[in-house]
Formats: structure tokens, C-alpha cells, sequence
């Protein structure tokens, strides 16, 4: 520890008027020393309130005839200890690599030395955020906030009080006017961090009676209890594998899937904002039912992602209040009866999807933001069906997303839940498998009626929390499942991340 002895003590001298203080710098918190030492170096400002700052070495500025002395401290929020002015807030998060499978943790570990604990600025990928005693770092209660500050006490008993209140009330302001200028070291008047909550579920399949329940019964009755984290959550996606009409004609194809459009409304109060539409099912009932399928889901007030009336539509994103755009894009096989999602590929002249075979992804590419306050996230649809990792051909695709800025990618098409990685640092789901999905009982063994449900706490474009749920289907009825269920997901991850480490 150094000793910086400066100004602010009476002098002995009558001639003098003017007030010492020894300040005890602990070379430990660089941004908040730096700003005393500023506040300190305007001797006009400390004049006007009876301090003089001397040069170094002054034999007046002796740390035994200090007036005043300002000590810094550093102390948990909840901590009862003398204050005068804090000067930053740290937020601290439990750190977890999210394959080991816990979400939450207790204040009473973190106390205890039993978690890894880092600033929220530090947290990188492969770890995320632990939950204490259920909080996050967003809400009001949440216990693991680090103050730091100056204390300036009466060293000889003989200053005014007023004098120390003086000060502190100086200090706070010259600390007010910093916050709201443009050069101020983030370390100094930090807020509590705000969270955007992504939550998501994979295939969605409102035919086959799921429609008509919705609007009976409300959300619950086919999300069960993932209905309560669709509306919680500020931005909530699925992917729609179907088309909204009561119109057209069935194309020639194995599945041909409609809803109702009346259920739209009912899909929308679930807490839905968009859906993905560049799928193998959108299109259908042919073009009739792709353009009803737009206009009821614009009407109930739900984005649609991937498909437009052209080209430049389908590459357009969903703009949720200026926190994150989401794009949809395909790169599904051709089905074995023939039927190839590149004839329906959107151009200029003609609605249908992005597929990456047209050049789809750099047409996203070209639109992702470079702001770090701004989430760019991709609903994709591709892969091989009931596969359980990724072919090349599409992680090459959506590698090429990442590379290009892309934030968060969600897939669908395998209906089989896939594995969770990092690349580049940003969370790819290769598939959240089915959501919503009847009549699957004959996939039980193939893993069609078993899912994923993600909630995701993202602070800017970063990813602090991932909180998976499993859920089985049972018929058009989804339900969460045991977390052991989560066993599947945990292992295929771990393939991931083990194939990430060998030479491709």
C-alpha cells in the first residue's frame, strides 16, 4: 500500500486557514483510485471548499498532522459498514460450465468459497451464469454486489463535520457528472445490469387437434408448464410446422400439415412472438395457404421469420424494441418423394423461403448489427431428419453465420433434440427436436416425443445464463419432464465439444 499525503489539513500556521487530508491509496482498484486522484487534482474546486492540495513532498502534508484522512473499501451490497461515497457497483456471478448441469446455486456456497465467483464482465464461454438462491444478476435482491467507495473520517477530532459532509457531497457530485459524461471508466456509478430473456421450444405442430385445444383450453393445455416461461420471457420463438389456412389444395407430398387461422390469437396471448416459417410445411397447401399463412400472423400481431412476399421479405428480420433482430433461413434435404424446398425459395419476384442453397445466409450476413447491445439471433431448418448431430454440410452453413456476427442459433427439422456448442464463443442448438408435435407415438424410440425448452439470459449479445428444460409430448399435450431426461442432451454436447478438439 502506498500513502499519498495531501491536502486538506488546517494549517498550525494562522496565516493558513486551510485543511489536510492523507488519502491511502491501495493500488487495487485502478478506475476508482484514478477518479479520486482527479477529484483531488482540482485544487480550484477544493479551495472553494477550504482544502488546499500541496505538491509531493511538502513538509506540510505529513500524514501525522492530517485533518482528515479518506480511506477506500471494498464490501458485499448487504455488508453494514462506515460509508461515505461509493464510487462503483460490481456484479458477480457464481461461473459454471453449463454441461455440468445446474442452473442455481446458494448464497451460503458463494460465502463459503464453494463457487467460482468472477465479475459479470469476465464471464466468458464455455461458462455461464449460476443462479443464487434463484435471483439473477438482474433482479432487485440478488445478493453478489461488490461496492466500492472512499470513507473520509476526522483524523485529529478538530475539523468540522460540515466540513467532511462537504466533501462527501462534492465527491458525489464531481462522481454524478462523470456517470453522465462520455469519458467515464465503466468501472465507476455501475447499474444493475438489465437481462433479455430469450425463451424457445422447437417443432410446433398445431394440426392434428392442437389447434382447436389451444383456443379451448389456453396455453397450458398443449406447453404445459413451459407455458408460464413463454410469457415471462421477453422474446419468445418456435418454429411453426404449418401452414395457417383453411384454404388451398394439399401439395403432393408424404405430411401435409394446416391450423386453423382462428388460432392464431390464442397462439399470440400464449406469449409468441414470431415463428419461424422457413420450414417443409409452410408451403403445404401451396401458395394460397403460404399467403393466408402470412396475413393471419401478421393480423394476430406474431413476426414471421424466413418467408416473405420476396426475397428481400424472407432476408428481412423481426425487430423486437430495438434489443434484437431475428432472422429464419432453411437448408432441409430434399423429402424421398421428391418434393425440394429450393422451388420454394423466395427471389424478387415470387414469395417463398430463404434457403441458404440460393445464397441465403450472406443475405443475413449482410444485416447482422456490429452493436454489442444488439442480439442478432437465427431460426434455422435444417439438417438430417432424426439424426443426432449435425451433417457437415450444415454446420459449414451456419459456422458461416457465426462467422459473419450472428449471436444465437436455434435449429429444427431433425425432430430429435441435438447438442448444445459453442463456436466462436456464440451458443448454436442444432435442434430443440418437437415441442408440439401429435401423433408421434411411433418416433417413442427414435426420440420424437421427447424435446428441449431453453430460457436464455442474455446481457447485451452475451450469453450469462442457459437454463434448459426437458419436455415430453404426449400426443398434442407437452409436459416438462424429469431433469434426468436432460441426459441426452448433456451427452450429445459433450460429443460436440470433444469433436471441436480434433483436427477437422
Amino acid at each position: 500500500m502506498t500513502m499519498l499525503m495531501a491536502a486538506c489539513a488546517r494549517n498550525a500556521n494562522i496565516a493558513d486557514p486551510f485543511w489536510y487530508v492523507a488519502v491511502d491509496y491501495p493500488n487495487r482498484y485502478e478506475a476508482e483510485e484514478a477518479f479520486v486522484r482527479g477529484f483531488l487534482n482540482d485544487t480550484e474546486r477544493l479551495e472553494a471548499l477550504g482544502i488546499r492540495l500541496f505538491a509531493a513532498g511538502s513538509d506540510i502534508a505529513s500524514h501525522e498532522t492530517a485533518d482528515l484522512r479518506v480511506s477506500f473499501f471494498s464490501a458485499w451490497e448487504h455488508e453494514r459498514i462506515e460509508e461515505g461515497v461509493v464510487l462503483s457497483r460490481t456484479w458477480f456471478a457464481p461461473r459454471e460450465d453449463p454441461l455440468n448441469g445446474r442452473t442455481n446455486t446458494s448464497y451460503i456456497r458463494c460465502l463459503a468459497g464453494q463457487e467460482d465467483l468472477v465479475p459479470i464482465t469476465e464471464l466468458q464461454p464455455p461458462f455461464v451464469a449460476l443462479r443464487v438462491d434463484e435471483l439473477s444478476v438482474a433482479d432487485e435482491d440478488y445478493p453478489l454486489v461488490r461496492k466500492t467507495g472512499v470513507t473520509i473520517r476526522n483524523a485529529q477530532g478538530e475539523a468540522p463535520p460540515a466540513l467532511i459532509s462537504e466533501l462527501d457531497a462534492a465527491l458525489q457530485a464531481a462522481l454524478n457528472a462523470a456517470v453522465l459524461g462520455e469519458n467515464v471508466p465503466k468501472a465507476l456509478g455501475a447499474e444493475r445490469p438489465t437481462l433479455f430473456w430469450v425463451a424457445s421450444g422447437g417443432d410446433v405442430l398445431l394440426d392434428r387437434g392442437a389447434d382447436k385445444l389451444l383456443m379451448a383450453e389456453g396455453p397450458q393445455s398443449i406447453f404445459g408448464g413451459t407455458a408460464e416461461f413463454l410469457a415471462a420471457a421477453d422474446l419468445a420463438l418456435i418454429n411453426l410446422e404449418c401452414a395457417v389456412t383453411d384454404q388451398g389444395t394439399a401439395v403432393p407430398k408424404t405430411y401435409t400439415f394446416r391450423c386453423t387461422p382462428l388460432s392464431m390469437p390464442a397462439l399470440r396471448a400464449s406469449g409468441i412472438d414470431a415463428v419461424l416459417l422457413a420450414n417443409n410445411h409452410a408451403f403445404d397447401y401451396g401458395d394460397e395457404g403460404l399467403l393466408d399463412s402470412l396475413r393471419y400472423l401478421k393480423e394476430a400481431g406474431i413476426g414471421v421469420l424466413g418467408v416473405g412476399l420476396n426475397e428481400t421479405a424472407a432476408a428481412a428480420p423481426f425487430v423486437f424494441e430495438g434489443a434484437a433482430r431475428v432472422f429464419g433461413i432453411a437448408s432441409f434435404p430434399q423429402e424421398k418423394n421428391g418434393w425440394d424446398g429450393l422451388s420454394v425459395a423466395a427471389t424478387e419476384d415470387k414469395a417463398g423461403l430463404l434457403h441458404a442453397g440460393k445464397d441465403g445466409a450472406a443475405k443475413l450476413k449482410a444485416q447482422f448489427s456490429t452493436d454489442d447491445s444488439v442480439l442478432d439471433i437465427v431460426l434455422f431448418h435444417g439438417g438430417e431428419e432424426w439424426a443426432d448431430e449435425p451433417d457437415e454440410a450444415t454446420r459449414a452453413i451456419y459456422t458461416s453465420l457465426i462467422d459473419g456476427g450472428a449471436d444465437l442459433l436455434i435449429g429444427s427439422h431433425p425432430h430429435v433434440v441435438q447438442g448444445f456448442e459453442w463456436i466462436q464463443g456464440k451458443p448454436v442448438f442444432w435442434s430443440l427436436g418437437d415441442y408440439v408435435f401429435g401423433d408421434m407415438w411411433d418416433t417413442h424410440e427414435l426420440g420424437g416425443e421427447d424435446g428441449l425448452f431453453i430460457t436464455l439470459g442474455f446481457w447485451g449479445n452475451r450469453l450469462l445464463y442457459l437454463e434448459p428444460y426437458p419436455v415430453s409430448l404426449s400426443d398434442i399435450r407437452t409436459s416438462i419432464a424429469p431433469r434426468e431426461n436432460l441426459s441426452r442432451f448433456y451427452t450429445l454436447s459433450r460429443s460436440l465439444r470433444a469433436y471441436d478438439t480434433r483436427e477437422r
